[in-house]
């Protein structure tokens, strides 16, 4: 007999990876006077993707991703006399819910197959709010908003609000009218000259924290 013979055979195990979930996401661009464009986005390693362009001026485009947060920008053939004719040049979508002007894209959250601003719950969407007619307003730039130049305190961004809202209740304010939030140029305005209009400001917080804030304002009886 041989000396092996009685140890058990092994066969090598083999395990398989479960493949990662993947959802079919769209990415669009309105350029109805724009001969081509195209989809770069850290999911496809900033390599262009080809748009086809609709008969409703629409370029288009399907990913498969995965949940995640990924970072992404256009480029389009630019009709622009800044540029040669028909130049390649970037765009961040103007669409786009979270910018950094810095890197020149916009964000693109991804949560159980389809797209999200973020993933922020409310908490006191069951507060009783002062009417109309009850109303004093304070007007707050939140850029600007601080107690006085000896105010200990940090300004200008939403958590730094959210840390004085008492203050604001001691006055007896019950509302507060931001000055536009909208992502604009550079990191100071009063906000009237936006350029996302569907980013929030970078330099205040992200959406998250904006909805906080008002979450907040509403905990205190304010009106945002």
């Amino acid at each position: 007999m041989s000396p092996t013979a009685n140890k058990t055979s092994k066969t090598p195990t083999q395990t398989s990876k479960t493949p990662s979930k993947t959802s079919t996401i769209e990415f669009a661009l309105f350029a109805p006077y724009n001969k081509g464009a195209a989809l770069m986005g850290s999911f496809s390693e900033w390599k262009e993707i080809p748009m086809k362009k609709g008969k409703d001026g629409y370029f288009r485009t399907e990913v498969e991703l995965e949940d995640g947060v990924y970072d992404y920008k256009f480029k389009v053939q630019s009709l622009s006399w800044f540029f040669e004719p028909d130049q390649w040049v970037d765009a961040i979508d103007p669409y786009a819910t979270d910018v950094d002007e810095s890197k020149g894209v916009g964000t693109v959250r991804i949560k159980d197959g389809k797209k999200i601003v973020d993933t922020y719950v409310w908490k006191h969407d069951d507060k009783p709010l002062p009417p109309d007619h009850e109303l004093v307003i304070y007007e707050l730039h939140v850029a600007d908003f601080t107690g006085g130049e000896n105010d200990p305190n940090p300004r200008g961004t939403y958590k730094h609000v959210i840390e004085k809202l008492d203050y604001i209740c001691e006055l007896g304010i019950n509302a507060i009218e931001l000055l536009p939030v909208k992502e604009y140029p550079g990191d100071y305005s009063w906000g009237y000259n936006p350029r996302y209009f569907f980013a929030t400001e970078t330099s205040y917080g992200t959406t998250a924290e904006l909805k906080e804030l008002i979450d907040e304002c509403h905990a205190r009886g304010i009106r945002v």
